[in-house]
């Protein structure tokens, strides 16, 4: 029994682009904060929207992907 269907080489290519772009909000948004921490000694962004934020990138920037693919090889078939 499959819960989830297998990736296609396309829809595994793009979540590696989406995880990546993910890896660098994170490492951007905790270097501004840190940095804010420094100055101010108080933190600019909590844990949480950091965390957060880097999910919704990774997984908007996967959907985006995908639905530009898909819209693609719709029109060359068409």
């Amino acid at each position: 029994m499959k819960f989830f269907k297998p990736m296609t080489k396309t829809e595994s290519y793009n979540w590696n682009k989406g995880a990546i772009l993910g890896f660098y909000i994170y490492m951007l948004l905790l270097f501004i904060d840190q940095t804010y921490s420094i100055l101010f000694a108080s933190n600019l962004l909590s844990s949480s929207v950091i965390f957060w934020a880097g999910l919704i990138v990774v997984f908007g920037q996967e959907i985006i992907l995908n639905f530009r693919d898909k819209r693609k090889s719709g029109r060359t078939i068409v």
